[in-house]
């Protein structure tokens, strides 16, 4: 029945015990039909569809696996037909005629997946590019070399192994841009020097597992590591509140190194024009036009934002 995961979690509701259907159940079943119900929310969590079979083997089942005294068979028909949203029609249990299931489960688990699967895609491009930044730099310094001193054999070359002509040229756009990263580090903050910077601990103790692992894939899209680790830490913080406000944060999602770079990269150039006396809610605002100005944010690359910001100084 039970089938090996990766990862057995689910998201659990705070608020669950006082839920109107549990409170129903509760009224039949007491505390005994409440461990009972998350006892087979767990056995639905290990299955790889998350539903179970509704027959007797599975009453005998769950019956075996917890101890209960309560008749498994009556407790689930009761939990699929008698204690339900008036509004959605969903029982604690949903059922057809061959299996039964949690909607609340599938739905959070569904997003855990999709979640995952965003993750995995993100570590796999990480460890692609890492890959494309370790050549062997020998063969290029050769490479170099021929097509320095051999025109014809470099044109014949670049058409017979394009793959090795636009890796080389990733090699050079990555050295220049390493190059670089001291200028953009000028900038130390986007406050004023007098500002003392404050954690927002309510922002990450209202956030559950779920927003969690979001959030910080959604900050590993930003590659803020060429920045300087307290603007990164400042930048990282005012995104929190973005994405935890719910009038920006579906759109904050779409955030990635480019589009934060841009954003900053008007920042400081208003900033060079007068003093911003609101700086936070400003660079929110620079945030936000970069996102909608998808078309013309991707027209600068990180070297001409660099080379703009080091122009800029101070924050």
């Amino acid at each position: 029945m039970v089938t090996k995961k990766d990862v057995y979690y689910f998201s659990h509701d705070a608020n669950a015990l006082s839920d109107p259907k549990i409170l129903a159940m509760r009224c039949d079943y007491g505390l005994e039909g409440y461990g009972l119900f998350w006892a087979i929310l767990e056995l639905l969590r290990n299955e790889a569809t998350y539903k179970l079979p509704l027959n007797k083997n599975t009453y005998r089942a769950i019956k075996m696996q917890t101890g209960t005294t309560i008749d498994v068979e009556s407790y689930l028909q009761d939990c699929i037909n008698e204690y339900t949203d008036n509004e959605s029609g969903n029982g604690l249990f949903n059922a057809d005629n061959k299996s039964f299931w949690s909607a609340s489960l599938l739905r959070r688990m569904q997003k855990y997946e999709n979640l995952k699967d965003k993750r995995r895609q993100a570590a796999n491009a990480r460890w692609n590019k890492e890959n494309e930044k370790t050549p062997n730099a020998k063969k290029y310094k050769c490479i170099k070399g021929f097509y320095k001193y051999n025109a014809n054999a470099k044109q014949k070359k670049y058409k017979s192994n394009a793959k090795v002509k636009k890796i080389y040229a990733k090699k050079c756009k990555s050295n220049q841009i390493k190059s670089n990263q001291i200028k953009l580090k000028k900038m130390k903050s986007i406050y004023p020097s007098n500002h003392k910077p404050q954690e927002n601990k309510n922002l990450d103790n209202m956030m559950d597992e779920m927003e969690k692992m979001e959030f910080d894939m959604l900050i590993s899209n930003c590659e803020m590591h060429i920045l300087s680790t307290e603007l990164s830490i400042e930048i990282t913080e005012i995104l929190k509140e973005m994405y935890m406000h719910p009038d920006t944060r579906e759109k904050i999602k779409e955030i990635n190194s480019k589009k934060l770079l841009y954003g900053l990269k008007n920042f400081a150039i208003a900033n060079t024009k007068s003093r911003i006396q609101i700086p936070k809610a400003y660079f929110k605002k620079c945030i936000l036009s970069a996102l909608d100005q998808t078309e013309l944010s991707t027209q600068y690359d990180v070297d001409t934002i660099i080379n703009e910001m080091s122009n800029y100084e101070g924050g």
